[in-house]
């Protein structure tokens, strides 16, 4: 299981940094075969680690995996590590098989473009930072496959480098995403300060005992409210979702329908004991939904 899991998070990366480096030394076509293979490829080992997950009982389905210790200083330790349970099993079918089908489509709808290989490196490295996201064993992690994410939707965005208005919805994206990036570090940098740690287990028990006063709990929920929204594109950051259509269309798909747009739901769900733990944001965060939806 925990190879699926493994599989599903590395295979994409190493699509993408095997275009990378090959570069012209391997045809347009073998760079989309590449890029398509390997999504497909995390897309198996989704499966498997499902498979594997959905035969054990409801009290077992959640399993962390730590590659290694990343940094530490002091009694702060982050480690390299993937969680495997029902939520981050679920985000890694969806994106590695709407995003499967979506890279899949684009073979054929970006035939014969100048820069094919950038591009399929470029969904590739989107697939991986999103998987990231949802995998992450850790707050920190979480964070590093948002930021991820991010620069991937940058880069897709702005594929069309030569028109003035792609790079303008890229330059958007970017920085209405780096607001919600800059609140989610604020957050943690918070629960660093007051319980030294950002793994899941310790964030959530302390909030959930309530080691976490009521204003920090407010103030983290906050930081990461505001992340949700950006990367979801709720009001007032949703402006940069329409702007995404100057990259290509499957770009579109990709991002509004497949995964990117769906990161803020999976983060209120991951985080969930912590904006328990503050009311006040859970009541602002269902009126911003619902003004967002009308």
């Amino acid at each position: 299981m925990i190879a699926g899991a493994w599989l599903c998070l590395l295979a994409p990366l190493a699509g993408a940094l095997l275009i990378t480096l090959a570069g012209t030394q391997i045809s347009r076509s073998a760079a989309a075969w590449i890029s398509t293979g390997s999504v497909f490829v995390g897309f198996a080992g989704a499966v498997v680690a499902f498979l594997q997950v959905a035969g054990e009982s409801e009290d077992d389905r959640e399993h962390l995996s730590t590659a290694y210790t990343w940094f530490g200083a002091g009694s702060f330790k982050v480690a390299m590590q993937i969680l495997v349970d029902p939520v981050s099993l679920t985000m890694m079918l969806i994106i590695t098989g709407v995003g499967g089908l979506i890279v899949w489509y684009s073979m054929g709808y970006m035939k014969g473009e100048d820069e094919e290989r950038r591009y399929f490196a470029y969904m590739a490295f989107f697939v991986f930072a999103m998987l990231m996201l949802v995998m992450g064993g850790n707050l920190l992690l979480l964070l590093v496959g948002w930021g991820l994410v991010g620069l991937a939707s940058y880069l897709l965005i702005g594929f069309y480098h030569d028109r003035p208005e792609a790079v303008a919805a890229a330059k958007k994206a970017f920085i209405m995403n780096a607001i919600g990036d800059a609140a989610m570090a604020l957050g943690f940098f918070l629960l660093i300060a007051k319980i030294g740690s950002l793994d899941f287990s310790t964030a959530f028990d302390a909030a959930e005992s309530g080691e976490l006063s009521s204003s920090t709990a407010n103030l983290v929920a906050l930081g990461l409210l505001v992340g949700a929204i950006a990367k979801s594109a709720q009001l007032p950051l949703h402006t940069w979702l329409p702007d995404a259509m100057e990259g290509p269309t499957p770009v579109s798909a990709l991002i509004h329908a497949a995964t990117m747009v769906t990161a803020g739901v999976y983060l209120i769900v991951r985080t969930h004991a912590i904006f328990e733990a503050a009311p006040g944001v859970q009541h602002l965060a269902a009126i911003i939904g619902a003004v967002t939806l009308l």
